[in-house]
């Protein structure tokens, strides 16, 4: 039997349960997050090359198709998944239902149907934990490929030639050989986590705040507060044309819906010109958006919650809601630069007192004075892996950052 790719190599079978939409049957379709994106897309090249079929959304969901379609296709078609895990995909929200549907269908791995590729060291847990892994981080190109192609045959790995003898040899007073040698490059400890390295962007970024990105803001200033957040660029790798930006406005509403963002059932005002594109919630009391810019700046703001006494800041559930936030932005699959300046504000920031979400209290702590707005100067730039790999030691920073201001602000110290 052949497909795409050319003639078919091993004993892989074109679908090893029903998977053939419109006729069409294929191998794999592969889960990645957008910082994967390069992974993903050289495992898939390389299992085409080796003549299996597969869907990838990096060539196969097309501009003007609807993603949610696509994806039922694509798992529909395809009776097996790859996951590219790294800390990234473990971090995001949206891979976990599509591994989820396919450990479903094949709970006991009887028919190989997930197949983890572990392309960054991490710690999957829970179900995803159980399932045996290709490990491919710290191997070079030739050794990664022949991990691939070998862990994904379903027959038994069993070596063509006999392993080395691990005792000692009768002729030879030398320590033992190993049984199978392990790569270095894979034995080596891996690095502790190091603190985040922020520098000063040259040149220096202008960001655009969410009242300047929201044309609705300013009848808006009694609203309840929201938390914003950008990621602006200094160069100009980042920079989008203006029928991106088009493009975008479709895009934007299912995204943010994907990563919780917004709720299925809210009503979004979607919109695109030659600055930005932009999906923002139409509630006037639970205001949400994500912008792009043609600059190549990412931004999203969410309300804070409400407690008795007007929006509660409470430090540890803002960290999980801005790493999330960041999660959504940095899986948008757009250009960017090597340097990202991270920003957070508060607008507008008047009757915001500390406590805990979920914790009945009738006191609340405000400073003596109010402040409009919280913007926190933009002055320093960090490592754009960092935000995507790290989405919580960034949030945490930024959180130390604001209120810190807010603090000095409103004359908390």
């Amino acid at each position: 039997m052949t497909h795409r790719g050319g003639p078919r190599r091993g004993n892989v079978a074109a679908c090893t349960y029903p998977g053939q939409v419109d006729g069409v049957a294929k191998d794999f379709f592969i889960s990645y997050t957008a910082a994967d994106k390069a992974w993903a897309t050289w495992i898939a090249y390389i299992l085409e090359a080796d003549g299996f079929a597969v869907t990838i959304q990096e060539w196969d969901f097309r501009p003007g198709s609807n993603f949610a379609v696509e994806m039922d296709k694509a798992l529909k078609q395809c009776p097996r998944m790859i996951a590219v895990l790294s800390p990234a995909y473990l971090k995001a929200p949206f891979p976990a239902s599509e591994w989820a549907a396919v450990f479903a269908s094949d709970p006991e791995g009887a028919k190989n149907a997930l197949v983890p590729i572990m392309v960054q060291e991490c710690q999957p847990e829970g179900l995803l934990s159980q399932v045996v892994q290709i490990r491919i981080y710290g191997l070079d190109e030739t050794a990664a490929r022949k991990q691939i192609l070998e862990g994904v045959r379903r027959e038994r790995n069993k070596p063509a030639t006999p392993p080395p003898f691990p005792g000692t040899s009768a002729a030879s007073t030398e320590a033992p050989a190993q049984a199978v040698p392990y790569p270095t490059a894979r034995t080596a400890a891996p690095a502790s986590p190091s603190r985040l390295r922020w520098q000063s962007p040259a040149p220096p970024v202008s960001v655009s705040w969410r009242s300047d990105l929201d044309q609705r803001m300013q009848d808006r200033r009694l609203g309840g507060a929201a938390v914003e957040v950008h990621l602006a660029f200094a160069a100009d790798e980042a920079r989008l044309q203006v029928s991106e930006l088009a493009a975008l406005a479709d895009l934007l509403p299912d995204h943010g819906r994907q990563h919780g963002m917004f709720t299925r059932l809210e009503a979004l005002h979607a919109h695109a010109d030659s600055t930005v594109a932009r999906a923002t919630s139409s509630s006037r009391d639970n205001e949400k958006g994500l912008v792009i810019c043609r600059s190549g700046q990412r931004s999203a703001w969410a309300p804070l919650p409400r407690g008795q006494m007007g929006a509660v800041l409470d430090r540890d559930d803002l960290i999980k809601q801005l790493a999330a936030m960041l999660n959504t932005l940095t899986a948008l699959e757009l250009p960017h630069s090597d340097l990202v300046v991270p920003a957070i504000g508060l607008d507008p920031a008047t009757m915001i007192s500390y406590g805990k979400v979920n914790v009945p209290s009738n006191t609340a702590t405000f400073g003596f004075a109010q402040a409009d707005h919280i913007h926190v100067s933009p002055d320093e730039a960090i490592d754009y892996g960092s935000v995507v790999a790290r989405p919580t030691d960034v949030a945490a920073e930024l959180v130390a950052r604001l209120i810190a201001d807010h603090r000095i602000a409103t004359g908390l110290r």
